[in-house]
């Protein structure tokens, strides 16, 4: 059992350490062992506006114009965090602001294809995520 206290502070650390979305063109399995998306399109992982519904359920949103979309086919979003203290340091995400950081995925969600689109299009992902 993890505590409705500790749910909270999990649902928090979550909320702000995981501020990145890619989505790709990969369509088959998750794989629990990946740390990217299978085939992303964009170059750079985008920003995601994040919420909470409640005291642990997180609300992850990103938004991507057509522009950066044409011609593609999408059937994967991955949420991340660039800013993710890697094994060795990460005891030091308490005590400074200083250490070697990675990306890590929290989540890939393969689903049908949806496009193609037209530069025009604006794309809109809600992933919401609860800790339980």
């Amino acid at each position: 059992m993890i505590t409705d206290k500790a749910k909270r502070k999990i649902a928090l650390f979550i909320k702000d350490m995981f501020v990145k979305a890619n989505i790709g063109a990969g369509g088959n399995a998750s794989f629990p062992n990946s740390n990217e998306l299978d085939v992303p399109i964009l170059s750079t992982n985008a920003t995601t506006s994040n919420s909470e519904s409640d005291d642990t359920t997180i609300d992850f949103a990103v938004s991507v114009t057509g522009a950066n979309l044409q011609g593609n086919t999408i059937r994967e979003l991955g949420i991340f965090s660039e800013t993710m203290p890697n094994d060795t340091n990460f005891d030091e995400l308490r005590t400074t602001t200083s250490y070697s950081t990675e990306t890590t995925m929290l989540t890939r969600v393969n689903f049908e294809a949806i496009g193609p689109f037209t530069s025009a299009d604006t794309l809109d992902f809600t992933f919401t995520m609860e800790v339980e």
